[in-house]
């Protein structure tokens, strides 16, 4: 029996905005801090992707891989250049 790797048969990707307000416990600043998670689930198991506008308010830093699952880190550059392309249709 000869092996076949999953074909991609569904992605949901969800956009999640938090404001935390300043001085809050996750970055102390005195101004409010905007996160945005782009959250993509694939079938393989689910990446987290987040931007933040830390350090200067209202423009948000290039977003990173926050949690990828085992199965999807072989991708993690595509799913990243993915989250700054939904962030850029959100700008």
């Amino acid at each position: 029996m000869a092996y076949t790797e999953a074909k991609l048969d569904q992605l949901q990707v969800v956009i999640r905005l938090e404001t935390f307000p300043p001085y809050h416990e996750s970055h102390g600043t005195p101004h409010p801090v905007v996160q945005r998670s782009f959250i993509f689930q694939f079938p393989q198991g689910t990446a987290e992707v987040d931007q933040t506008d830390y350090g200067h308010p209202g423009r948000f830093n290039p977003c990173h891989a926050k949690n990828i699952a085992l199965a999807l880190q072989p991708i993690t550059g595509k799913i990243v250049s993915a989250a700054e392309s939904l962030a850029a249709l959100l700008d």
